[in-house]
């Protein structure tokens, strides 16, 4: 027979949202840097004469999928 507890009580507080935010909106700011870096390196990208401005090519749908390991923050040992 097994034992029988109560259900584990997690609450989430404010201070752990905007940590989660915070962290989020640095992984986002990441993924398009990355983004923009595997363009230049592609040589995709091509100088607005005009305005000196670097026009690029991407899409939101552009980016890569994260892995369900890489949404949790999971981390490979090394």
């Amino acid at each position: 027979m097994a034992l029988r507890r109560p259900p584990t009580r997690i609450e989430l507080k404010a201070d752990d949202v905007e940590e989660y935010d915070k962290i989020m909106k640095e992984r986002r700011l990441l993924a398009e840097q990355q983004a923009m870096r595997e363009q230049n390196t592609d040589g995709k990208n091509a100088m607005d004469e005009s305005t000196g401005t670097a026009l690029l090519g991407a899409s939101p749908s552009s980016f890569k999928k994260p892995t369900a390991a890489e949404r949790i923050g999971y981390r490979k040992p090394r």
